[in-house]
């Protein structure tokens, strides 16, 4: 099956559908859709990864849609060498390796998928501390990230424009790592606000958690030391104390990741399988 064959029958299976913008027409993957990425992928995308510089490649996605529901099964990613003159910020996959891979993806010699590209953000420091808020920090698109994100691959006469991807680590701290999907017309072109959101949900979660255990009688006792004990160090050691705050909400975004539910556009993940929804 050629490569445009196989996207016409993914368009007549209900996998790709058209869709405009800026008043061009493409395909793309129809949702609800769930990415699942397996024990193998996010060993390899763990183990590859390169905290001092930039890489990329290509996430191998089998497609299927079941029930409604458009599914993505990725079980390994190419990557690709960055030509990048400043890898260290920045990546460029090389461009015949790019069209080796797309074209691997689309026409499989075992069997036919869809390529999603994806690269990283370095978060590499000596210190530790700084490599855990460089991890924080780099949680998002770039404005670059987001402008090629609506650049299409063509098979033959049809504009196919699927989901980027992005994955980073912290590896002094802990082995997680951050994967995440954008734009393809199916999702937002960046993470902050979706991650504000879903760190806002928790908090509240967090807050109602404590409120329940604090009516229990036998419980008082500690919420009244603990709230005695906090007023104590911000009035005597505020220019410690509320920085050290702020920097104690700021690292939650580290830890929180989904808590209502199935993790929707990025997951942070320790180890093993997970699975993303991209709701549209």
């Amino acid at each position: 099956m050629t490569a445009t064959e196989w996207i016409l029958k993914l368009k007549a299976d209900g996998v790709l559908i058209e869709g405009t913008k800026n008043e061009k027409q493409y395909l793309h993957l129809q949702t609800p859709c769930k990415v699942h990425l397996t024990d193998k992928a996010t060993n390899q995308l763990r183990d590859s990864y390169q905290a001092d510089q930039e890489k990329g490649g290509v996430l191998v996605a089998t497609p299927n849609r079941i029930n409604g529901i458009t599914h993505l099964t990725i079980d390994s990613a190419i990557f690709l060498t960055n030509v990048s003159d400043t890898p260290q910020n920045s990546y460029l996959p090389d461009s015949k390796e790019l069209s080796e891979a797309l074209k691997d993806t689309y026409s499989g010699q075992t069997e036919n998928s869809l390529p999603i590209r994806f690269h990283t953000h370095p978060t590499h420091s000596d210190n530790p501390m700084n490599e855990m808020f460089n991890y924080i920090f780099q949680c998002n698109t770039s404005e670059q990230d987001q402008l090629v994100s609506d650049t299409p691959v063509s098979v033959g006469d049809l504009r196919v424009l699927m989901p980027r991807s992005l994955v980073l680590c912290n590896g002094k701290l802990s082995d997680r790592m951050f994967i995440g999907f954008y734009n393809g017309l199916i999702a937002p072109i960046e993470f902050e606000a979706h991650r504000n959101e879903q760190t806002q949900k928790a908090m509240e979660s967090i807050f109602e958690n404590v409120s329940e255990w604090a009516k229990d009688e036998s419980n008082k006792w500690w919420v009244i030391g603990g709230g005695i004990t906090l007023a104590f160090l911000i009035i005597h050691y505020n220019k410690f104390a509320i920085p050290l705050i702020l920097m104690l909400i700021q690292m939650s975004q580290m830890f929180i990741n989904e808590q209502h539910g199935q993790p929707k556009y990025f997951a942070q993940i320790t180890k093993g399988a997970v699975t993303i929804d991209l709701p549209g």
